[in-house]
């Protein structure tokens, strides 16, 4: 008889989302919605913390009015690249919304409202003003904002960051704004809060297609002596695709015939060709985000779906590259730390 056993997991720790999901349906969306209508939603918070707290701890939620529903229930990962692959399969498990519930893992833009947390006073978001500066990659914002006289430094940061959340939404600021500044005094070029939106709004529009679809920008460069031509998609933000954690590197070695050691015309037709077959086994498990060649090798950046064989589906398609080896690096990567280099 073995002297330890292994203790068996129950349902919702096994698959902390699924039991999220299948208590939802049962009674937490009814008993939540009551709540809302009693005007005493803090009676479900600790119910709610609990059980998102079950699928990860660092995740936040909130509740509000939602865009197609009476109500949204967000659940995101705050600004923490690490958790947003979560909080995106979280979404992705959702049941469909109806006119009573709507759901998202990001915070979305809305109107003025009044924060108020932790004990701090209340925070008009209307009352901010902000300085507005682009430039060819992104838009730095300055904020300030009337309570910051009588908060701490990091207090004042906090505010800073979910006030422009509130304001632009989370996946405008993690992807069109640079530098961010809280101010303690109004700058001199300042301007009304409400004039950040329509700016970011504008600048992201100039380097979007016309599709929606990003843009992809050419680099150009050395390393080590040697010429490096890259493309990436631009911005490379992981927050438009938080569930792609997983950095796959296919790297293709190629013969070298001109001197700057790039493919000639007929080797770059190959290698695309071979891109295309690649990806196309990918399917919908993950993308390719940029590729950068030099003396006599092709990287490609995919990144993928972690919960998906996707890297063993590129492994596999590997196979038929005839002129040299192709080897594959494989590295969580939430955050897309590994491409960031060709985000300029």
């Amino acid at each position: 008889m073995p002297i330890f056993k292994r203790r068996r997991r129950n349902a919702a720790e096994a698959d902390p989302i699924g039991a999220f999901w299948s208590w939802w349906s049962a009674s937490g969306a009814t008993a939540v919605a009551d709540a809302i209508a009693r005007q005493q939603p803090t009676d479900v918070n600790v119910e709610l913390n609990e059980r998102i707290s079950r699928i990860n701890p660092d995740l936040e939620w909130e509740l509000g009015p939602g865009l197609h529903a009476s109500h949204v229930l967000i659940v995101t990962a705050a600004g923490n690249p690490a958790q947003r692959a979560v909080a995106r399969r979280w979404l992705r498990a959702a049941p469909p919304s109806d006119q009573i519930w709507e759901y998202a893992d990001l915070r979305r833009p809305g109107p003025a409202v009044t924060i108020q947390f932790d004990g701090l006073p209340p925070v008009a978001t209307d009352e901010s003003v902000v300085s507005i500066e682009p430039d060819t990659a992104s838009v730095h914002v300055g904020v300030h904002h009337p309570v910051f006289a009588s908060l701490s430094v990091d207090a004042q940061r906090r505010v800073t960051f979910l006030i422009l959340d509130l304001v632009l939404g989370e996946e405008m600021v993690e992807t069109w704004v640079g530098a961010i500044d809280t101010l303690p005094a109004p700058p001199d070029d300042a301007v009304p809060i409400d004039s950040l939106l329509p700016a970011v709004a504008g600048f992201a529009a100039e380097h979007t297609l016309e599709d929606g679809s990003p843009a992809w920008k050419m680099l150009e460069g050395t390393r080590d002596g040697q010429r490096v031509i890259a493309t990436a998609e631009y911005p490379l933000r992981s927050i438009r695709r938080p569930h792609l954690d997983t950095h796959v590197a296919v790297a293709i070695h190629y013969p070298v015939v001109r001197e700057d050691g790039l493919p000639e015309s007929e080797m770059l037709d190959e290698l695309r060709a071979f891109e295309d077959h690649l990806t196309d086994r990918l399917g919908g498990s993950g993308n390719l985000l940029a590729h950068e060649t030099s003396a006599g090798t092709r990287i490609l950046h995919y990144y993928t779906d972690g919960t998906t064989p996707a890297d063993a589906q590129l492994q596999a398609a590997t196979t038929g590259w005839p002129h040299g080896k192709v080897t594959l690096t494989v590295e969580p990567d939430p955050a897309w730390h590994n491409v960031a280099h060709l985000s300029g």
